[in-house]
């Protein structure tokens, strides 16, 4: 956990206590190569000593695999699936191509009638994005696995990065399709290290761990933090708690947290 995820969780933490709802703990852990239990643990360490405490856990993605092929059947009898042989090395030559409809995706096995019991991904009929909704390996693709355990999960709110901005209508898309109510969403910054880059796991972030080992406490941690986004005038120590009236009354900041507006978090 870096603090690009500790911050979105803060707000997803707040939005639900200033309205008096119920924060699931959810492990979207589909990526069965990059996922594994121990970076669970400490997610859920993580939060507990930064002071979010959820109010329930629900089952992980990888274990919802049956309600997943449960979904991919209602969608394929509704001809909203086909069956699609393009390699990683095709979908990044459509990016760099000019392209109409289907989004990024260049459209090639749309109508090419491949069998979906075949050994190939699935896709969604959504021009706007045909994305991947299992893969040819029978990893379960993200876009349908959230889809299907909000719906199940009776979630009604969604606060992710913006990153993911783009998600929304294709997921609205599949709520409609599995008829079942889309919850409302809003978005949280995204965070940028001192090298310019996005905080990414993949980039080697510094963790929350990282800063507990440096001596940072969960409220020095949290003042900071709290100032970037807008939730008290200056750095304060403070509590996630202590951010409930500020972020209640205020909108949410969208624009990205630079790393020239919390030096000390760098130092």
């Amino acid at each position: 956990m870096h603090l690009g995820h500790a911050s979105t969780y803060l707000l997803a933490w707040l939005q639900t206590r200033t309205q008096n709802g119920t924060l699931l703990l959810r492990m979207e852990d589909v990526d069965r190569q990059r996922c594994k239990p121990e970076f669970a643990d400490a997610w859920r360490r993580d939060l507990a000593w930064l002071g979010l405490h959820w109010d329930r856990e629900v089952p992980a993605q990888s274990d919802r695999s049956p309600a997943y092929a449960t979904a991919l059947e209602n969608l394929a009898s509704q001809d909203l699936v086909f069956a699609c042989s393009c390699t990683r090395k095709d979908m990044e030559e459509a990016v760099r191509a000019p392209h109409e409809a289907w989004g990024a995706y260049p459209g090639t096995c749309v109508n090419a009638g491949l069998p979906l019991d075949g050994p190939y991904a699935k896709r969604l009929k959504y021009p706007e994005d045909a994305f991947v909704l299992q893969r040819a390996d029978g990893a379960w693709g993200y876009q349908l696995a959230v889809v299907v355990d909000d719906g199940a999960q009776g979630v009604t709110h969604v606060l992710r990065g913006v990153d993911l901005a783009d998600s929304e209508a294709p997921q609205r898309f599949l709520h409609q399709a599995l008829g079942q109510p889309a919850p409302e969403v809003q978005h949280a910054p995204l965070w940028y290290g001192p090298d310019g880059h996005r905080l990414s796991k993949r980039h080697g972030s510094v963790g929350i761990q990282d800063y507990r080992e440096k001596g940072w406490t969960p409220e020095k941690l949290w003042g900071q933090v709290g100032q970037l986004l807008g939730l008290q005038e200056d750095a304060k120590e403070a509590r996630p708690e202590d951010f409930l009236a500020a972020f209640a009354r205020q909108a949410l900041r969208t624009a990205p947290i630079r790393p020239a507006e919390g030096l000390p978090l760098w130092a």
